[in-house]
């Protein structure tokens, strides 16, 4: 199955080398591994970007709670007898 594309790509748009992107909205060129992440692209968008990135267009919406969350948040313990 292939991967599915990421949300950056929404944002930029590759160089013909495939080792580049440039941005759409401000003309930053950042580069990427073609066979790596685009986190670096994503995090352009989040910081630079805000008002255009929604909270689920330039981050991972399935990101796991911070430990500090989850170990505030009071867990049911259940015992077998």
């Amino acid at each position: 199955m292939p991967p599915t594309p990421s949300a950056a790509w929404k944002y930029f748009t590759r160089s013909s080398d495939k080792k580049s992107a440039t941005c759409n909205l401000c003309g930053v060129n950042l580069t990427y591994i073609q066979a790596g992440t685009t986190s670096n692209l994503l995090n352009h968008i989040s910081n630079k970007h805000p008002s255009s990135a929604s909270s689920n267009d330039a981050g991972d919406s399935k990101k796991q709670s911070s430990m500090s969350s989850f170990l505030s948040t009071p867990k049911k313990v259940c015992f077998r007898k």
